[in-house]
């Protein structure tokens, strides 16, 4: 132990020695300063020497560089800087380093495994700190992070060094010795370099899919890589609407690219098989495959495609593709797959613009045509009556149930393709109907249980059935004009006489004032009259009346019809008369009845194409012509009607007139004899004239209402509300004045 301790000495001795007889002297450059180091000499005493000569601060713990001894052969001087590198590669030899820690100037040495995460971060690169070991953040301009941490990893210092990305993936954060901080930045350089252009280009599929594309050009490019000795750079993505891919490759790798997308990018070849349906129409079968399977763009069959249905065999030919007769194979393998309860749904069809017995009815009315077969109903032989044919019990069919007549005995010997309307497959052996409609009148639903083709065909009559007719708003204006002229001229004479005894009276007399020449007082009537009378002699009465009538009624009805209904407008009067009962003992009266005279006008409008309306009307005018002549009776009437079909535009008017009466009559009263008198004899006559003409015209104007929200009848309604004068309830909106 002694010797050892005197020759750690005698070394540190020699190295003093050494160093002092290298000294520069006075006024000599840095440059000029070597050192000569030779022999075992103390790593602290290392470390005091390069502090001192470097004028360094360092700050270390003795006991962690206490017995720790190197031999150095260096053959020549050093000079100071290659002390202090020296004696860093010394100390990380040995698990330590120097470091100077943020804010302090002072350089300590620390455990290698501890320095990066004591070591200040230089704000510069390369880093100006003198100490072993450095932090330092470095930006890339062209790689990510990632692939220079995977390039430079491998020469990164164990255990101290370390290289991490940032959050920005340009930049890293790195911690190492100094000169493998400067053999890292080399090799970043070397490896942070712009790369070849990459282009970004969508190329449109013209024949395949867009994912089959993708995958196919992906396998044969991996493929190729495998063997190539140069592989082929990029990447390809199908588009996610099927029509194009994605390519994002080097510029001078896009035509390889583009011409293996042409290799696989071909025309499919078509083939034709054929499809048997097991329980549904083939029609209604083609129907599905063409909207469902079809592609009618180049990628599919396109012009080639082509669907024929072979009723004789029920059968589907097609020709098409491959991937078409996939998605066939599935489609028909789905549909023969339904159970039996799901091939009789049940359907309810919500009426809402009818009256669900309406739609019953229609429908009847299509089954009873034989438009729409709800199913045979075979009759159905009881277990005990089997052998006997002629007695047979027919099935009770639940309320509601609509059903066609059994077949006739022809019928059920019809080919079997008849007998079994959805193709290949078993034939039916219940009597079971294939429709059977219900109706329920509290939700005005009609309930349907039946195979799915029976079922569409009622949803497409019930869709065409169930519409909400137009209204239309019939407005008849009805005007009646009378003209009338009544003459009534004439005298009375009357003279009295009496001789001896006997009383002569000599008269002309028309009604027109009363008889006896007794009477004084003027007679009873109206226009001129003119009246002589000297009592118990003579009376002369003169009158003349003439009556001129010139009327106008006006009648203006409103009604609201649907379409293809018929609206009546009546204005009728009643006249009673007495029915006379007649026995051989008693006669008795009673109410026999009455006799109507008035105007009745009916319309029935039809709403045709281009906002037409056919009318279909009749109008009634009827009016009693006279008194009845025995009060059992009724009075004369006359009726004049007129029927048409006429077809106008909306909002157009119709005028239905020339229903017009003129009568004219002249009557003369006279004395035979006495009145052929000419001049004289005009006073033994009594004449009447009259001329009556009666006008009727009817206007009949139609409107659709088509409004789904009812607007315009809400409109007219308003304007017949405001000319009536009626409140309608909605409160008066004022404007108010705001200060």
């Amino acid at each position: 132990m002694l010797s050892r301790t005197v020759g750690a000495c005698l070394g540190t001795w020699l190295l003093y020695l050494s160093v002092a007889l290298q000294l520069p002297a006075m006024g000599q450059t840095d440059d000029l300063a070597q050192t000569t180091l030779s022999g075992e000499v103390q790593l602290a005493r290392l470390v005091d020497l390069s502090a001192q000569r470097l004028g360094l601060k360092i700050e270390y713990d003795a006991r962690t560089l206490q017995g720790v001894a190197v031999t150095l052969r260096l053959g020549a001087a050093v000079s100071d800087e290659q002390l202090w590198a020296l004696t860093n590669q010394l100390l990380a030899a040995r698990g330590l380093t120097s470091i100077q820690m943020p804010g302090n100037e002072v350089l300590s040495i620390v455990k290698l495994s501890e320095a990066a995460g004591t070591a200040r971060i230089e704000p510069s690169i390369p880093p100006t700190t003198i100490a072993g070991f450095a932090t330092v953040i470095l930006d890339l301009k062209h790689r990510p992070a990632k692939d220079v941490i995977d390039a430079v990893k491998p020469i990164v210092s164990r255990p101290g060094g370390s290289v991490i990305a940032l959050g920005d993936e340009q930049r890293l954060l790195l911690s190492d010795l100094r000169p493998r901080i400067d053999q890292i930045l080399k090799l970043i350089k070397l490896i942070d370099i712009p790369g070849a252009d990459t282009i970004i280009r969508q190329i449109h599929s013209q024949y395949l899919n867009a994912t089959q594309l993708a995958a196919l050009v992906t396998a044969a490019a991996t493929a190729r890589n495998a063997i190539a000795v140069k592989p082929l750079i990029g990447k390809l993505s199908p588009v996610p609407d099927g029509n194009a891919v994605v390519l994002v490759a080097p510029q001078d790798e896009v035509e390889p690219w583009l011409e293996l997308i042409g290799r696989f990018d071909q025309r499919q070849t078509v083939e034709t098989r054929s499809y048997a349906p097991r329980y549904f129409s083939i029609a209604e079968v083609g129907r599905l495959i063409e909207q469902t399977a079809r592609d009618p763009g180049p990628r599919g069959s396109a012009d080639r495609w082509r669907l024929v249905s072979d009723e004789l065999t029920g059968t589907l030919i097609v020709t098409a593709t491959a991937s078409e007769h996939e998605q066939i194979d599935d489609l028909i393998e789905r549909l023969d797959s339904v159970p039996v309860e799901a091939r009789r749904p049940v359907r309810a069809f919500p009426i809402r613009n009818r009256s669900v017995h309406e739609i019953m009815e229609v429908l009847s009315s299509l089954i009873e045509a034989g438009v729409l077969h709800a199913g045979e109903f075979r009759p159905r032989l009881r277990h005990d009556e089997q052998s006997s044919p002629q007695r047979t019990e027919r099935e009770v069919l639940p309320p509601g149930v609509i059903a066609e007549p059994m077949a006739t005995q022809e019928q059920r010997r019809a080919p079997e393709a008849e007998e079994r309307p959805y193709g290949p497959g078993p034939p039916r052996t219940e009597a079971e109907p294939s429709l059977i409609l219900t109706a329920d009148e509290g939700t005005n639903t009609l309930i349907a249980i039946g195979d799915a083709r029976r079922l569409d065909q009622l949803q497409e009559l019930i869709r065409t059935l169930d519409v909400r007719q137009p209204q239309v708003m019939i407005e008849v204006l009805m005007v009646s004009m009378t003209e009338g002229d009544t003459l009534d001229l004439g005298v009375e004479l009357e003279r009295m006489g009496i001789s001896g005894s006997t009383l002569i009276t000599l008269s002309s007399l028309f009604g027109l004032g009363a008889a006896g020449v007794d009477q004084v007082t003027s007679p009873a009537g109206r226009g001129f009259s003119g009246f002589v009378l000297s009592p118990g002699d003579f009376r002369v009465l003169i009158r003349a009346l003439q009556t001129v009538n010139d009327g106008r009624s006006l009648n203006i009805p409103k009604v609201l019809v649907n379409n293809n209904q018929q609206a009546t407008l009546d204005s009728v009067l009643q006249e009673p008369f007495l029915a006379t009962n007649a026995s051989d003992t008693i006669a008795t009266t009673s109410f026999g009845g009455t006799q109507d005279a008035g105007t009745t006008v009916t319309v029935t409008p039809q709403i045709a194409e281009g906002d037409h309306l056919t009318l279909e009307y009749s109008v009634s005018l009827s009016s009693f012509v006279g008194e009845s002549s025995d009060p059992s009776l009724p009075p004369p009437r006359q009726q004049n009607t007129m029927q048409s079909v006429v077809t106008i535009p909306d909002g157009y008017t119709v005028v239905v007139g020339g229903l017009e009466v003129e009568s004219a009559a002249e009557a003369v009263s006279q004395v035979p004899l006495l009145a052929d008198i000419p001049f004289l004899g005009e006073l033994f006559k009594s004449r009447s004239k009259s001329r009556s003409r009666s006008r009727f015209y009817v206007f009949i104007r139609a409107d659709i209402l088509r409004h789904g929200g009812f607007e315009d009848l809400k409109y007219l309604s308003d304007l017949d509300v405001l000319a009536a004068g009626v409140d309608d309830g909605w409160p008066t909106v004022e404007p108010r004045v705001i200060r």
